[in-house]
């Protein structure tokens, strides 16, 4: 019996439009009334997805989670921090030489409440992930920047073309050192070696009592492979990657045909 549900929030949740679906609302609604706990599961912190918890009825709930920063970090929804791996300042001091000496990329430092970035070119796609994730983009020179504070992940964003290259050319010393995900084609995110969607979910399950078999978890990029192959039963989109799809239990359909509603329905709610 599954008795959580981690969810991935941009292209699994809501749609193209970045709209949770009347179909998709339901059927999270009624599982929830049945005492199945609703995680979204996500890059963003949780004030950064806190219109979808109002949508689904989740807001500000000490009993209802999230797993953010691609699991660096579970909190309820009231903002109550229950598991953190940070990734620390000197991952943001390293990828900001790096990439410098790359160049056509900006690297900031996302921490629980403000981004960080030493350059003063912000790109449209920083603009728009400060916009989504409801927090504002500080420029500091780096011996501003706070020493003691909350860096929970380092992200380099480009256009897409950059992302590959940079994506093919990562030194080996820093995939040793930290998890690296392509959360977006225009996102590469450098998280805590220990911090995956994956580890945020084990975490929350065992906070709770649950056994990782009572869990289900769906999504559809490469940062999802670790909670989709974690849980006791993973879901890939229909337009999830290839490498995703293979690795999950079963394909639902795609964003923009209620994915998300139709797998809750069919393997948790019908069973």
């Amino acid at each position: 019996m599954i008795k959580l549900i981690a969810i991935d929030i941009d292209d699994t949740l809501v749609n193209t439009s970045k709209e949770i679906t009347d179909h998709v609302k339901k059927s999270v609604q009624a599982a929830t009334a049945a005492g199945i706990k609703i995680v979204l599961t996500t890059g963003r912190p949780v004030r950064g997805v806190q219109n979808y918890l109002k949508t689904l009825g989740l807001d500000n709930q000490a009993d209802q989670y999230v797993i953010a920063y691609n699991g660096s970090v579970v909190e309820t929804t009231t903002g109550e921090v229950i598991f953190s791996k940070e990734v620390g300042m000197p991952a943001y001091q390293e990828m900001t030489k790096l990439g410098d000496a790359w160049g056509d990329v900006l690297v900031q430092a996302e921490m629980l409440d403000d981004i960080y970035t030493t350059s003063h070119d912000i790109n449209p796609m920083a603009s728009r992930e400060s916009y989504f994730m409801g927090m504002p983009i500080k420029v500091r020179a780096m011996e501003e920047m706070p020493e003691d504070g909350d860096y929970v992940k380092v992200m380099l964003i480009g256009e897409v073309a950059k992302m590959d290259d940079i994506s093919a050319k990562m030194p080996q010393d820093i995939q040793d050192k930290y998890t690296i995900v392509r959360s977006d084609q225009y996102f590469i995110e450098i998280i805590n070696k220990e911090a995956s969607k994956g580890a945020g979910l084990r975490a929350l399950a065992d906070h709770l009592g649950i056994s990782m078999d009572e869990t289900m978890a769906i999504g559809d990029q490469q940062n999802d492979m670790s909670m989709v192959e974690a849980a006791g039963f993973g879901v890939a989109m229909g337009n999830a990657i290839d490498d995703l799809k293979a690795a999950a239990d079963a394909v639902t359909t795609t964003q923009d045909e209620d994915g998300v509603g139709v797998a809750i329905d069919k393997y948790v709610l019908d069973n």
